[in-house]
């Protein structure tokens, strides 16, 4: 039996089963619609368990990472000291801050009055109160503690020895020194671009400063306090105006609110988008005969949507009941589930269409289900598993996101099977009794009505009959992809411009590939009339892109030989020789004993209380939190030193950084190991290029599997495959030239692009196959009139959803819509313009009768 016959005995058995179904709903279809309709809704129940996390680090970072463990490690080896001896060199996780970057108006900072009035604004915001269980709080409360003072990163500015230099023009740099204050480094609260003087060692001019209120971070009582507390500092940085200052300001909390905002305020427009569909879908469901009372099925086109929209609620209440949490990205699944179901719900009218030929009810739906069935099938298989393999992703994100469509995929396609063919099933009886599209009366025909001398505007509006055929039943806009395709891509000038064209497309496409970014810039979550989008703007733009890494040191070392100072000097010398690190800066607790009178190596004993004196010195107790004695006192356990990373350029070089500290602390002679609360976010550079080309393989793979179960001629499935491909390298291409990174919001919309790539090449592949057409044109034509509304439809119907999301303010919503765009551009031109093309090539031929006769006489002649 060859491949053909084959295809042709798998479509026939499929094919069998749908059209028994068919039947089924034609004779119980008010049951089938009422129990649909009672599940979704029961399910739905569960949305009041619907709970979200908007905590954008836990969910758009990698869960199980090597710097989540490392954080683990260094947080039981060093306890939390941010309530008495504060550091930020010594934090495990992101800093909780409230933070202002101030500008000076005339370009230069350094002025007294300019500096005076920063100090004004600092202390406005020390003094700053707010409600906490019904007692009055200040920032007092709940700051990080240095020397019994609050925390505050940048009033070395307002200084009295400061200001005395500034007014002397004698300011050192990089590093402000002063008897009282002694060593000061300050660059990283000012902005990369300074003025020096002609010696290079003093600053004459700085145009930004960064002020930060750091917040203790050893209790959640005190994250509490503070969340209730900024509030209040944004109403007063917000009512702030200045003559002489320009200010951006941002908090610990500012990020995850201002995402949570957006994506709340963008999902309004889903409203939008549900009323363009529905509205296409009805007018695209309005009959060739436009006068004709009976045979409209625009209502169809309504029936189609609540099938969508009632997958959506089933989705989510069953995800919220078994507790799948809501994230922020979940919040653009109403557009895909709903471009989903008005794709099936175009293939199950295509196949209504060509089933008005057959007298009954029972009959119209048992050939619907067998044409359309296979189709919506091999679609919603193939995003279901698509989707299924990004569960196992470490991107909550992600990993929530696929779970949330997987379910929602499945409800779409019962809701399919089973509400909207009940409701074709009973508009067709309305048609079988001959009754209007409006107000289900019977009617009588036109030529009746004109036979008994009706009117004309009752024989309009009072006036039709069932179609009779496909022409009859189907709209208007069915017609146009049959009319137009078989002119372009049947014609062979148009079949070079084609092939040239997509050869330009791939090498787009791979160009794009090879030179895609990877990581989210957080700062893309936040709208850009957002007072944090201001502040992160001229964070990133003006700072410097350095941040410290440790090097944790584990095991009883004796820290009085010379050959373990030795260990300790050469893993600091080997990471400032590193490209990706400072050549000179270094925190160093032994480097700093050895220099102090507490130093003392004449016993290992001796050398453990003076490292003991040493930090309990006001003057050195900034390494209190540095080194980690045993329980008796008697050795040091576990210590630490820092580098600072050199100025990265992006968050490529930030990813290689983390990669390369690893790798110097695996080679050194000393047992140790790097980190940075930095290095849970900077995970994700590593991290996105091999979990999104994973999933989209296994979503790839999925393609191929189901493709050879529904569709298993060796030719097609390699169309089809290579067809998905193409598109999937045009949108990780395209993403490059439109300065879209790859990251955990866009592996989503990869994940879900395979789905759709799959809807639209599969159609015109299987409407290829089941032309009853011999000559490849022909089959080609054929197909096109089959498959080519649907898929013309589902594109349209979608890009119509999606068009609001250019506008929105979320980067999530406005991201996906634009990767739709690629997905539904490049899915439909492959589908109408390249598989035809190369299908009326080298597509499958069908064989005759005869050769099937013969291929059967063989086979019977071989068992016997």
């Amino acid at each position: 039996m060859k491949f053909a016959q084959i295809y042709e005995y798998v479509e026939d058995k499929i094919g069998g089963v749908f059209s028994s179904y068919g039947r089924f709903v034609a004779r119980h279809a008010w049951k089938i619609l009422i129990i649909s309709v009672i599940v979704n809704a029961g399910l739905g129940v569960g949305m009041i368990n619907l709970t979200s996390d908007i905590d954008t680090g836990n969910v758009y970072y990698p869960i199980g990472s090597q710097a989540r463990k490392d954080k683990d490690r260094v947080e039981e080896l060093f306890p939390d000291l941010s309530g008495s001896h504060f550091n930020s060199l010594q934090l495990t996780e992101e800093a909780k801050w409230a933070r202002i970057i101030v500008m000076s108006k005339s370009g230069n900072l350094l002025k007294r009055a300019e500096l005076e009035e920063v100090k004004t604004i600092a202390e406005h915001v020390l003094n700053i109160t707010a409600l906490y269980n019904g007692a009055n709080i200040k920032f007092s409360d709940f700051c990080a503690n240095v020397n019994n003072n609050c925390a505050v990163e940048g009033d070395l500015f307002w200084s009295p020895e400061f200001l005395a230099a500034v007014d002397k023009i004698n300011v050192t740099y990089p590093i402000f020194t002063s008897p009282k204050l002694g060593a000061v480094s300050y660059a990283s609260y000012i902005a990369d671009k300074v003025t020096l003087d002609t010696t290079g060692r003093h600053l004459t001019g700085v145009k930004f400063i960064k002020i930060s209120f750091m917040i203790r971070t050893d209790g959640s009582t005190y994250e509490d306090m503070a969340t209730e507390w900024v509030k209040n500092f944004n109403s007063y940085m917000e009512k702030y105006s200045s003559n002489k200052l320009d200010i951006a300001y941002g908090h610990f909390k500012s990020r995850d609110e201002e995402l949570d905002k957006n994506v709340s305020g963008d999902i309004t427009l889903f409203s939008i988008t549900f009323t363009l569909m529905i509205t296409y879908a009805c007018v695209s469901t309005i009959s060739g005969r436009f006068t004709d009372q009976v045979g409209q099925r625009m209502w169809l086109g309504f029936a189609g949507i609540f099938a969508a929209g009632f997958a959506i609620v089933a989705g989510f209440g069953l995800c919220a009941a078994v507790g799948v949490e809501f994230v922020s990205i979940v919040g653009v699944l109403p557009f895909l589930i709903i471009g989903i179901g008005i794709d099936d719900m175009f293939i199950l009218l295509s196949g209504l269409s060509e089933a008005q030929s057959k007298i009954s009810v029972e009959e119209r739906m048992a050939e619907t289900l067998r044409i359309a069935g296979v189709g919506i099938s091999i679609t919603s298989l193939t995003d279901v598993i698509a989707f299924a393999a990004g569960i196992g992703s470490t991107f909550i994100s992600v990993r929530n996101f696929c779970i949330y469509t997987s379910v929602a995929v499945v409800f779409c396609y019962l809701n399919n099977l089973t509400f909207f063919a009940s409701c074709i099933a009973i508009n067709e009886r309305r048609i079988n009794d001959n009754r209007h599209f409006m107000t289900c009366r019977k009617i009588d025909t036109k030529e009746e009505l004109r036979r008994r001398g009706a009117s004309a505007k009752t024989i309009l509006c009072c006036g039709g009959s069932q179609p009779t055929g496909r022409h009859e039943a189907e709209g208007f806009i069915d017609r146009f992809p049959r009319w137009i395709i078989p002119k372009i891509v049947l014609k062979t000038p148009f079949k070079i411009i084609i092939i040239l064209l997509f050869l330009g497309y791939l090498a787009a496409g791979i160009y794009g590939c090879i030179y895609l970014k990877q990581g989210l810039l957080l700062t893309n979550l936040v709208n850009e009339d957002s007072y944090f989008y201001k502040y992160s703007q001229w964070n990133e733009e003006y700072f410097p892109r350095q941040s410290p890494v440790s090097f944790v040191i584990q095991g009883s070392y004796k820290y009085s030989h010379d050959n373990t100072q030795a260990l300790v000097n050469k893993l600091i010398s080997d990471a400032q020789s590193n490209k990706y690190f400072d050549g000179a800066f270094e925190i160093n607790w032994l480097k700093s004993f050895k220099n102090s009178h507490f130093y003392s190596n004449v016993t290992e004993q001796s050398f453990i209380v003076g490292v003991y004196d040493f930090l309990q010195n006001p003057m050195y107790s900034r390494f209190l939190n540095d080194v980690v004695f045993d329980s008796q006192n008697q050795s040091i356990t576990a210590s630490r030193v820092y580098v600072l990373t050199a100025k990265l350029e992006d968050s490529q070089d930030e990813g290689k950084m983390m990669l390369e500290s690893r790798d110097i602390a695996d080679s050194a002679a000393i047992n140790c190991f790097s980190f940075s609360p930095y290095f849970v976010a900077f995970e994700q550079y590593v991290a996105i290029l091999g979990q999104s080309l994973q999933s989209v393989g296994i979503a790839l793979a999925a393609v191929f599997v189901i493709t050879c179960i529904f569709m298993p001629h060796p030719v097609l499935i390699l169309f089809v495959t290579v067809a998905v491909t193409m598109i999937m390298v045009g949108v990780f291409g395209y993403l490059f030239f439109i300065d879209v990174t790859l990251s955990a919001i866009t592996m989503i919309h990869l994940i879900m692009s395979v789905g759709f790539s799959i809807d639209f090449t599969a159609h015109i592949c299987h409407g290829y196959m089941i032309s009853t057409a011999t000559e490849r044109g022909e089959r080609v034509k054929s197909a096109i009139d089959k498959t080519g509304a649907p898929i013309f439809h589902g594109a349209i119907s979608s890009l119509l959803g999606i068009v609001v999301l250019f506008w929105a303010k979320s980067y999530i919503f406005r991201t996906f819509g634009i990767v739709m765009a690629f997905v539904l551009l490049f899915g439909i031109t492959h589908a109408l313009l390249l598989l035809p093309v190369i299908l009326s090539w080298i597509g499958p031929l069908r064989h005759t009768v005869a050769e099937n006769e013969k291929s059967m006489s063989n086979l019977r002649d071989k068992r016997s």
